[in-house]
């Protein structure tokens, strides 16, 4: 144990020393839990590729997409422009984007995350009849992640490639752009950074060849901590059945007002579950109205506990717990269940008692 716990020491210095380049912070994109929505990355795109929407970022877009494929158009008459989105093609199948100039006709079929699958043939064929009467010039692109084969007069844009383009035109264009838009605009390009680089790790080669140096170790490192977090499983448990719901009943039972402790969920004993694969135990405390939720988890290799209340009318609580000396606790692996359950015990009543207290103030 000793060699492998300095080799694992050892494993962490040198980790540490990698240049990692990490992603910070979440898109809105993320935040509303559609990062790789194709229909959502391909209306964003509309918006933004329209110069006369109310971005006020104009041609950018579209200026960088025909740069990026050395398309030699020129993007004088941007106020006949027209985007729209899922153009039906003769077959019936959708066009993402479809943008209608003064002097040529461009499609654009986006990929996300299927494969290129579509019927270009007919895509294609729908653009040229767009473009034959006014015997326009048409462009079209299959706008992706990755690198795809293309057909039918198509030609293959990277995303990659788009916005390292983006970010060398905008300057010039920032001083007219609208705020609000510019943000999302790059918190758009950043969101579609974040789901390309999440699939590959391209630029962090260095890391790559770090793990395949350390095969062993790494695998070591991670036995052991599937093995501790297996243990902390076991410990949960025990401590769930060590608890003495009964005491907390008698605490309650001395209160004036109606009052009930629930498992983690109503109708339940235990309150034990697991949450998205965190391993918890929580309990609810009703008091009268007040709603109080008490949970146990494992963080850091260690128990910590929270709190809090159900309701925004009932945080007040929160602060009156805080200056009576109720904190979160923190239990070592080490330390006895029993001795953890007690411990919890002796804090749940405390809680009853002091918001009993508060309830009776306030009510005098």
């Amino acid at each position: 144990m000793t060699e492998d716990l300095k080799a694992i020491e050892q494993l962490v210095s040198n980790f540490n020393e990698l240049r990692i380049k990490e992603r910070n912070g979440a898109t809105f994109l993320e935040i509303a839990r559609a990062p790789h929505l194709e229909n959502v990355w391909s209306n964003i795109l509309a918006f933004f590729i329209d110069p006369n929407r109310e971005h006020h970022l104009s041609d950018l877009l579209l200026k960088s997409i025909f740069e990026t494929t050395n398309t030699p158009i020129a993007l004088t008459s941007l106020t006949g422009i027209k985007v729209q989105t899922e153009y039906y093609t003769h077959k019936g199948n959708r066009i993402d984007i479809v943008i209608k100039a003064e002097n040529f006709i461009l499609g654009i079929e986006n990929k996300v995350g299927a494969a290129l699958y579509n019927d270009l043939e007919d895509y294609a064929a729908t653009i040229e009849a767009i473009a034959k009467i006014q015997k326009l010039p048409t462009y079209k692109i299959v706008l992706s992640k990755h690198k795809n084969e293309t057909s039918n007069g198509f030609i293959n844009l990277v995303y990659t490639d788009l916005i390292k383009k983006i970010k060398e035109n905008i300057g010039s264009y920032t001083d007219y752009a609208d705020s609000k838009y510019l943000i999302f605009f790059l918190d758009f390009l950043k969101n579609i950074e974040n789901n390309i680089n999440a699939s590959n790790m391209d630029e962090n080669l260095e890391l790559i060849t770090f793990l395949q140096n350390n095969v062993e170790k790494v695998n070591k490192v991670l036995e052991y901590h599937n093995k501790f977090s297996s243990e902390f499983v076991i410990k949960l448990n025990n401590i769930d059945k060590l608890f003495n719901r009964q005491k907390i009943r008698e605490a309650l039972a001395k209160q004036i007002l109606s009052s009930s402790i629930l498992g983690y969920k109503p109708n339940t004993e235990t309150g034990r579950f697991t949450y998205e694969g965190s391993q918890l135990i929580k309990y609810n405390i009703i008091l009268g109205d007040i709603s109080f939720f008490y949970q146990i988890g494992i963080k850091d290799y260690k128990l910590q506990t929270q709190y809090w209340f159900d309701s925004a009318l009932h945080q007040q609580y929160g602060n009156v717990l805080l200056q009576n000396g109720i904190e979160k606790l923190i239990f070592e692996y080490f330390e006895s269940d029993q001795n953890i359950a007690l411990e919890i015990e002796r804090q749940l009543i405390q809680i009853i008692d002091i918001l009993d207290l508060e309830f009776k103030k306030e009510h005098n």
